[in-house]
């Protein structure tokens, strides 16, 4: 399979990822985009151009996730995603244009790499794709490390809503008890401290951590067979329910997000999640004691 027909073959085919190997073949091809999403959620949450600076996938050019595709008028955790303008200056100043396409990887278990995907989804841009195992892997393979920038022209991509992949605080409140709410926290977060009553979880949410997706020795996703066993088993509604990704503000969430569009399944994501729930105390919390 030539380059040109593997990149038809992976936008044909709908899965959220690509691989390793599917990457390396396409390096360096007409249409390929590549974006660094490499940062952390450690204090404070930041993005990592340094990382980037000292070596980076071949072609691949840095995508700040604390300022592209987010409200800047709010600050983490806090902050939503942009609107229209700011999706559309993101999108230009990053050079897409329509027929691109666009490949992410992190080095944070996918969750900023899924953050963009799935914000870039939301203005309406589809053929995005989250690097599977993300730089750990690429590296892991000694796959080969480049310390250029590509040179960047402006985009032509117009951004159109697709608010059927968002559910904002009061879309959340009318739906989420007729819904299958997944918590992708670990299980402390969804548990909470009985000394902090506004810790622990929505009520009614059901708790998959995110890493539960995941390989834990290579950091990929399950295969599908597993990956449906692990819903089935902790979810079972959510074959038959609208299901409704959150975590503590809606990064961790887009882990599950990549893992349910691979089994076929479309689910909305509540950007702001549980950080966003607690801000009043009228709102009810849940705890596991």
């Amino acid at each position: 399979m030539s380059p040109t027909d593997l990149q038809r073959d992976i936008i044909a085919r709908g899965s959220p990822l690509i691989s390793t190997e599917e990457l390396e073949l396409l390096l360096k091809q007409p249409g390929l985009k590549l974006f660094d999403v490499r940062g952390t959620w450690s204090s404070p949450a930041r993005a990592l151009p340094e990382d980037y600076e000292q070596g980076h996938i071949p072609g691949a050019a840095f995508l700040d996730w604390t300022s592209q595709f987010i409200d800047q008028s709010e600050a983490l955790p806090l902050a939503s995603v942009a609107g229209r303008d700011a999706a559309r200056s993101a999108f230009k100043a990053l050079g897409i244009n329509a027929t691109d396409l666009v490949v992410l990887y992190d080095n944070y278990n996918h969750m900023l790499a899924g953050r963009i995907w799935w914000a870039m989804r939301y203005w309406g841009f589809e053929n995005v794709r989250v690097l599977n195992g993300g730089w750990t892997r690429w590296t892991t393979l000694q796959k080969p490390v480049a310390t250029d920038k590509p040179d960047t022209s402006q985009g032509d991509f117009e951004p159109v809503q697709k608010s059927d992949l968002r559910t904002s605080l009061e879309d959340f409140i009318e739906s989420h008890q007729k819904s299958c709410v997944i918590d992708a926290r670990g299980f402390a977060g969804f548990a909470g401290k009985a000394e902090d009553p506004r810790t622990g979880h929505i009520p009614g949410s059901l708790n998959i951590p995110f890493s539960e997706l995941l390989d834990s020795e290579t950091g990929l996703f399950l295969n599908r067979g597993a990956l449906s066993n692990v819903f089935d088993e902790k979810s079972p509604q959510w074959r038959d329910l609208p299901v409704i990704a959150t975590c503590g503000s809606g990064y961790a969430a887009t882990v599950t997000l990549l893992g349910l569009t691979e089994l076929g399944s479309e689910a909305r994501l509540f950007d702001g999640s549980f950080s966003t729930w607690k801000q009043d105390p009228a709102r009810p919390v849940e705890q596991i004691q």
